[in-house]
């Protein structure tokens, strides 16, 4: 594991985020169903990791929404 990047390193040297971790049961899924229709795929490609969306946009931290108490919402 990167901890400074947040992925997950394979011993063979893929990287997964977490969110991609989320996606496995709809890949393969979906793969499952390529293989069926069109056969097996000889050499896939490699693709890195997703980086992580990132707090801070344009050099600034974004600013919180205002928080309302629940009496003093209006309903």
């Amino acid at each position: 594991m990167n901890e400074l990047r947040a992925v997950i390193i394979t011993p063979e040297g893929r990287e997964f985020s977490p969110r991609e971790l989320d996606c496995f049961p709809i890949w393969k899924a979906e793969y499952y169903a390529f293989r069926e229709k069109h056969g097996r795929i000889q050499a896939p490609a490699h693709q890195p990791a997703i980086a992580p969306a990132e707090p801070f946009r344009g050099g600034r931290r974004q600013k919180a929404a205002p928080w309302i108490p629940t009496r003093d919402k209006p309903k």
